[in-house]
């Protein structure tokens, strides 16, 4: 494992830990160099499942979201995994189910595949993020692409947590429905609720009422994501 990113840590109820990079340069990463470095629950089980109907695709156990700035991804397969040259073209139709995904580089070969993304302007509403599914294969690579990009990254204690994601342009308003028993919010820009409460950017708050009007405070895109179970 190769993990040069800082993060900062909040602990939630010691059911949800909230990591959001900080002070990112480019060329920093975090590589993972086999199946066994998979993320784990508190309890030490393997938090990635399978997709249901392709066996080559694994439900993503990171749960990475880019906040701002730019990233790429990259997946490599060897003999032996899961997912093969001959998968490739079944993980493309994943990505395109989600149409932002269009807007990102990709390319493949022999043995891999890598893809790169920014925040951008566009604003949308509460979605699934593209990369919920990704190869079963024994290595992958997320790595900073310009100075101060923010990545969020959620941890389970226990799996069976859900994540969306909505980007807010400036100015304007969004609503956030409560979902599952425990439901929270990560703020990606500094915002303000119907009730009048202020909201910085990187705060976490969790979701009490059946739902919540948000609205934009800063001059950027905000992404909102909804972490719940």
């Amino acid at each position: 494992m190769i993990f040069n990113i800082a993060f900062t840590v909040e602990n939630f109820e010691n059911k949800i830990q909230i990591s959001v990079s900080r002070a990112t340069k480019p060329g920093q990463r975090v590589v993972r160099e086999s199946r066994d470095e998979r993320t784990k629950d508190a309890a030490g089980n393997f938090l990635f499942s399978p997709h249901p109907t392709n066996p080559s695709l694994v439900r993503a156990d990171n749960n990475y979201f880019l906040i701002e700035g730019s990233i790429k991804l990259r997946h490599d397969w060897k003999d032996g995994d899961n997912f093969s040259d001959a998968n490739v073209a079944d993980y493309k139709a994943v990505l395109d189910e989600h149409a932002e995904y269009h807007n990102s580089t990709y390319s493949d070969g022999p043995g891999w595949c890598e893809g790169t993304t920014s925040l951008g302007d566009t604003p949308c509403d509460w979605k699934y993020s593209p990369l919920m599914f990704e190869p079963d294969c024994y290595k992958t690579t997320f790595e900073i692409l310009e100075n101060n990009t923010r990545v969020l990254c959620p941890m389970q204690h226990e799996a069976g947590w859900s994540f969306k994601k909505a980007d807010v342009a400036p100015g304007t308003t969004i609503t956030a429905t409560k979902e599952g028993e425990d439901c929270f919010i990560f703020f990606g820009q500094a915002c303000t609720l119907d009730s009048g409460a202020s909201i910085s950017k990187n705060s976490t708050k969790k979701l009490t009422s059946d739902m919540v009007a948000i609205t934009n405070n800063s001059n950027k895109l905000c992404r909102l994501v909804k972490i719940y179970k």
